[in-house]
Parts: C-alpha cells; structure tokens; sequence
C-alpha cells in the first residue's frame, strides 16, 4: 500500500501515541531545516483550555496539532477552512517572500471531514521549499495513499489500526522519494530512541491482524449511515468524504478498493433536536474515534464549550454530533439511527 520507490520498513518510525508522532516529527523538522514557523492547515479538533477568546483561542488551543506547533516551536501560520482560498492566500504569502517550516494537515479533516488539495499543496511545497506532514489517521492506508505528497505522514495507531481499544500507538512513515529524506534520516540516526513498550507492539500487531476486514465493513456500516442522514429532514447537513464538496481531492488519493472511512458527522436545524437525537442514541458515548463499536461525540460541546462562537466560524457547529461507526450488523445500525431519529422528529 506504500507504492513509492525506494519505500522500506525502514523508513516507519513507531511511537507511544499519535501525539508523540507529530511532535517528534516536528522537532525532527526543526532539527533538521532550522526554527521556522510551520502551517496548520485545516480544522484539527483543537479547543482553548482556559481562554473564552477566538483570538486568544488561535495563540493558546489546548490539544493537538496546533498546539504542539505553537508552544514548541516558533509559531504557526493556521489556516482553520483549509480550503482553496486558504491556499490562494498562502501561495500570495509565499510569493511575498515568507517562509515555511512545514505544512500539517489532516486527510480528510476531523471532525468535518474536509479533504485538501494535495496535489496544490505538493506543488507549493515544492517551489517554496517547505516539507509536509499529513496525518492519515482518520483515511488510513487501505482507503487513501497520500504519501507521494507527504515528506512525512503520522498516524495515531491507537484508533482504527487497532481498533480495541485496549493499546495505545504512534507512526511517523518517511518518505524516500521526498526532498528533505536524507536529511530527516541523518537527522534521525542521532536524535531517535525507540520508546515503544514491547507489549504494545505485540497487543498492537495481535489488534491489526484483521485490520483489512474491519476498514471493509466500516466503510461499508459508515456510507449506510451516511446515505440515512442525508435523506432525513430534519437533518442540517451531512459531513462526509463521499458527500462533501471537498470529494474530489478524497477520491483523487482514494486507493482502487478504498472507502470513505468510518467517520462522519452531522448537524441539526436546533441545539434541541441534536440533544434529543443523541440521547435516544443507543451507541457508546464518547470523545475517541476508530473503536470497532459504534461511537457517539456532541463534538463542539465537548472540545469547544468555552468558545462555540470562535469553533463555529469554522464550520464546527454546537448542534454537530460525530460518528465514529463500528463493526455492528449493518441492519442493527441502521435501526438504532432511525430510531434516534424517528424521538427527534416527534419533538418538533
């Protein structure tokens, strides 16, 4: 699934968790190249921890990608639509004479599941010599190969790839054919120590053995749900590789038997109809994603609650819930979504 040249297990670096992974690959970065500001391009499930600001909210996220760019290194260029427009202004920026450390982003996005355009941002990075860093944990390697554009993708092993939720796991995976390789590898050979705890590996490699199966019948369970969503009423919007306007660049990375994945979520014409549609949800309820069981997340309520205005500017709305589907019978799923939705209805 790894189809660039040169490609060997060599170039896969293993950590204790999917955080771990991005912040070793940025300091690998910063190493290697120089302090420079970085890119977060895209909306990547980020909230404040004690600020109530949207501008204070931008400087000070609490978790993930933008964090680790913003308190460990010289800062960040964030781009929260990463959308077309958003490359237009940083392709005028570039022109300007700006430069890059390195551009994250997530393929496709959560929890909008919007999908950049690789081939542009390949193409700039290129010119404007900055590295990219894609992180594929919600596409995965079965439904989406986006390492030809990558100098580097992460993943967090903990979601899908594992799938029970009972160890945790990073990947960095390097790639040979990208302009900054040699430099990351030697950077590599004398910064890298291997941390990952043996019995991780052995529960993580014992977890992944059906991962081939599994990802067929999420994609399979997730479209079902999809397709359900989007034919109600009472439905705002779907989010969804397969029915977003982004679909284009998904299915331009969409391997030849790839799906759209197991995440989607979905918004509601009242913060009272989302409420009443989740609570009659009979699925698990919680904040992660990639689990073989269904799981239920009132996303912007959870990571967003002290800043609503500021996540909703984004797209990232506080009636939106996020799916992450499992392995249930398909039928069985079906059922337990229309009968949430049939409680919704009745409360209009």
């Amino acid at each position: 699934m790894r189809e660039v040249s040169g490609f060997s297990v060599e170039d896969v670096y293993l950590y204790p968790c999917g955080m771990n992974s991005i912040y070793k690959t940025h300091q690998t970065m910063l190493q290697a190249r120089g302090a420079m500001k970085s890119i977060c391009f895209g909306f990547v499930s980020l909230f404040s921890s004690d600020t109530n600001h949207a501008a204070d909210s931008r400087r000070f996220p609490y978790v993930d990608t933008l964090k680790v760019l913003e308190k460990f290194g010289p800062g960040c260029l964030f781009y929260g639509n990463g959308e077309e427009e958003d490359l237009d202004d940083l392709e005028t920026r570039l022109q300007s004479g700006e430069r890059y450390l390195a551009l994250f982003c997530e393929f496709p996005s959560n929890p909008l599941l919007r999908s950049p355009n690789m081939q542009r941002i390949r193409q700039l990075a290129d010119k404007y010599d900055f590295g990219v860093v894609i992180d594929e944990t919600v596409g995965n390697f079965l439904n989406v190969h986006v390492l030809p554009y990558a100098d580097v993708l992460v993943s967090s092993l903990t979601k899908i790839f594992s799938g029970d939720s009972n160890v945790m796991g990073g990947s960095a995976v390097f790639n040979p054919a990208g302009p900054y390789y040699d430099l990351l590898k030697e950077t590599l050979a004398s910064t890298h120590e291997d941390e990952y705890w043996p019995e991780d590996a052995l529960f993580m490699e014992r977890n992944s053995r059906d991962f081939i199966t599994r990802i067929g019948k999420i994609n399979t369970n997730a479209e079902a749900i999809c397709d359900l969503l989007k034919r109600h009423p009472r439905i705002k919007r779907v989010y969804y590789p397969k029915v977003n306007p982004s679909r284009q660049y998904y299915d331009a990375c969409r391997t030849s038997h790839g799906g759209y994945g197991g995440l989607l979520s979905a918004t509601f014409h009242s913060l009272k109809e989302a409420a009443v549609f989740y609570d009659n949800l009979d699925t698990e309820k919680g904040p992660s994603l990639g689990t073989n069981f269904t799981l239920s997340s009132p996303f912007a309520i959870l990571a967003h609650y002290t800043e609503l205005e500021w996540a909703a500017q984004y797209g990232v709305e506080s009636n939106l819930v996020r799916f992450s589907v499992g392995l249930e019978e398909t039928t069985q799923l079906i059922k337990k979504f229309e009968t949430a939705l049939n409680e919704m209805a009745q409360c209009v």
